[in-house]
């Protein structure tokens, strides 16, 4: 199987809202930024004992998936996770990594905000996604998780720098070994459903080692959906043969309800005949939060 089949499935199918541009910020480099990092919060998995999540485990039964869902609500700090062993286990990030991804390139210089251009490379993707065939922008690119424009941003980066930025981001298990332009699909990097809750919880609290442009970017280019009493932001990712011996899919992110957050991760690794990851993953986590009143 040609690596082709894997970029054809990392479309995350995203639709984002068009949010007014943001004024461009200094950007800093790792080696410049502050060496004291924020106090952390404390690792779910590390701290609090998971509660059951009844609605997930059912939900995953009836759509014939393996896998696991963890969600944190900040009004009454409850986690739920519906298979303990999972939502430990760490797994490939793949296009998720496209969050941390975007903070490192906009703390190193490489893009400035989410307009910041994106040039397409020339190279035909039509057997991939047609939509990459085109210049883009950040948010452009993280709506249609465009692949070719986040190996470049990372090429940019350089080795060296994004170790170092992984490590600060405490992201994972901090490994970035292998093509500093894939890793995140085929190299070290494992990250489990309770670290992506908490590297978005450190993101949105602001305890990342961040400046406060970066977060807003960040948030901006995150944004799948907008109602009168919520905004739903999240990033999608999948990594298959021949990168990874098994299908792994994603949906992580965060419901803002006013000043209450409710922090999800899905991840999929394994299905029933017939089943497909793409489609399910955002589908099944949609469905377990609007079980639960947490989504209109």
């Amino acid at each position: 199987m040609r690596i082709v089949t894997l970029a054809a499935l990392l479309l995350g199918g995203m639709c984002g809202c068009t949010v007014a541009p943001i004024p461009k910020a200094k950007v800093a480099d790792a080696a410049s930024a502050p060496s004291t990092s924020p106090t952390p919060l404390a690792t779910p998995a590390g701290s609090v004992k998971a509660a059951p999540f009844p609605e997930a485990v059912r939900a995953f039964a009836e759509e014939r998936l393996t896998g696991a869902m963890a969600l944190f609500d900040s009004r009454d700090g409850k986690l739920s996770c519906s298979d303990a062993t999972r939502c430990e286990r760490g797994y490939v990030p793949a296009s998720t990594f496209k969050i941390a991804n975007t903070i490192i390139a906009l703390e190193t210089g490489v893009v400035t905000d989410a307009e910041s251009p994106l040039p397409w490379d020339g190279k035909d993707y039509s057997e991939w996604n047609p939509l990459w065939n085109q210049d883009h922008t950040l948010r452009s690119a993280m709506q249609v998780s465009c692949l070719p424009c986040f190996r470049s941003i990372a090429r940019q980066v350089g080795e060296a720098r994004m170790q170092a930025w992984v490590t600060r981001l405490d992201y994972g298990n901090k490994d970035s070994s292998g093509k500093v332009d894939f890793f995140w699909l085929d190299g070290g990097l494992r990250i489990s459903p309770f670290q992506q809750i908490d590297f978005l919880r450190r993101l949105d609290g602001g305890k990342l080692p961040i400046q406060e442009h970066t977060l807003d970017v960040v948030r901006d280019v995150l944004t799948l959906d907008v109602g009168p009493d919520h905004v739903l932001r999240g990033k999608t990712g999948f990594s298959g043969p021949p990168e990874q011996p098994i299908e792994v899919g994603w949906f992580v992110g965060f419901v803002e309800l006013g000043e209450r957050r409710v922090f999800f991760a899905t991840v999929i690794d394994g299905h029933g005949p017939g089943v497909e990851v793409i489609p399910i993953r955002q589908r099944i986590t949609e469905r377990v939060l609007r079980e639960l009143g947490d989504l209109p």
